[in-house]
């Protein structure tokens, strides 16, 4: 029984420096697809607010943000069509995945009917 108390108290003791260098890199934000505001051009800046209340954020597109579309990745172009004939656009979800220190989108995901 002290053997086993012993391992225990070792172990959590030696997990606790690790779990101290956890950072976060990525956010992820759940906003209406009629709260994002897609640029024409895909090196531009996406906007969206999560509520009415709340702060707009402003993050980079690159070349290598992912846009995907009922599971299924498209090319920027296509994203901006699908989301723009999108009806009840302020009853649609999306996903946007924020990379935080390069200030960049890295995924947008939606799904439509």
């Amino acid at each position: 029984m002290k053997k086993r108390l012993f391992w225990i108290t070792a172990l959590a003791t030696l997990s606790l420096p690790a779990m101290a260098g956890f950072e976060t890199v990525s956010r992820a934000y759940e906003v209406a697809l009629g709260d994002l505001r897609i640029p024409t051009s895909q090196h531009a800046a996406v906007r969206f607010s999560e509520c009415e209340d709340c702060e707009t954020v402003a993050a980079r597109l690159t070349p290598n943000t992912r846009f995907v579309v009922n599971g299924r990745t498209v090319q920027f172009e296509r994203f901006r069509q699908l989301a723009a004939s999108a009806d009840d656009a302020d009853s649609i979800p999306v996903i946007v995945l924020h990379h935080l220190e390069s200030d960049t989108v890295t995924k947008i995901s939606v799904t439509l009917k």
